[in-house]
């Protein structure tokens, strides 16, 4: 059962809780402005690693969400985190990845530097070349460190299809070397960390909304947060079984109406 009453920070997925491509949500912008007069904080969590948080303010300002870069948390910046709290500043590094990726990493003080990389990001890269998959490897089996920013094979198109996703190329990287990586994006615990730490409360306190029982719920889990599944994105509710969030809700709209009702 989930406690609403001991909820003291919350973090969302965005596709499928809090838009669906360019579809609102119910009960958005609503529920955001209950969470800040009950003085609860929160925050975005994504594997989206080709946009910069900062560029998620618009579209969240367009849907009339307030929020700070510092409550986007992308797994490319999450990324970027990570190598700035293992490697000393000056290592170089090469990503398969966006633009986006390799600013973020290199704004860190880290030089991207291909032939030496003593460090290799794997991300979703929509101009991906052979040449920069051999790149990667041959880093790799040199020694450079081998870190993903998340595992999704595929990703939603508009039209219903699907493309690979920066699982899909992290999978190649991994068949040509051997060597398996840091993942960073969810059910990886980085993501779920990096947004506890930007909220300062015990992980039981903390409440993961999502819409996939194998990442948003299945991460949250896996380092103590309490979590909430709505049915407005990928998992339906017949799919529930190993994995068990702590409550069901139809979309964000119910799941305000069981929170109001608690306090």
């Amino acid at each position: 059962m989930l406690d609403l009453r001991a909820i003291r920070a919350c973090a969302l997925d965005l596709d499928g809780v809090v838009w669906r491509e360019d579809e609102k949500l119910p009960a958005v912008p609503d529920f955001f402005h209950f969470l800040r007069t009950r003085g609860i904080p929160y925050a975005f969590i994504t594997n989206n690693s080709t946009r910069t948080p900062a560029q998620y303010l618009a579209r969240l300002d367009a849907f009339d969400i307030p929020a700070t870069a510092q409550q986007v948390i992308t797994s490319g910046a999450v990324a970027a985190e990570e190598i700035a709290r293992r490697f000393p500043q000056g290592t170089p590094f090469y990503a398969i990845g966006s633009q986006n990726l390799i600013d973020l990493i290199a704004a860190r003080g880290y030089p991207y530097e291909p032939d030496y990389a003593q460090i290799v990001v794997v991300g979703l890269d929509r101009s991906l070349t052979y040449d920069k998959l051999k790149i990667a490897g041959q880093r790799i089996l040199a020694g450079a460190a081998f870190i993903a920013t998340n595992g999704d094979a595929t990703f939603p198109l508009p039209n219903g299809e699907v493309a690979p996703g920066a699982g899909s190329l992290v999978s190649a990287v991994a068949t040509m070397t051997g060597k398996q990586p840091f993942m960073i994006g969810k059910p990886a615990a980085p993501m779920f960390e990096a947004a506890l730490r930007y909220f300062g409360v015990p992980a039981a306190h903390a409440l993961m909304i999502g819409d996939r029982l194998d990442t948003d719920i299945l991460g949250a889990q896996s380092v103590g947060m309490k979590s909430a599944l709505v049915l407005t994105g990928v998992s339906r509710a017949d799919q529930i079984g190993a994995i068990v969030p702590d409550g069901v809700f139809a979309d964000l709209a119910e799941l305000l109406s069981a929170w109001q009702s608690s306090v």
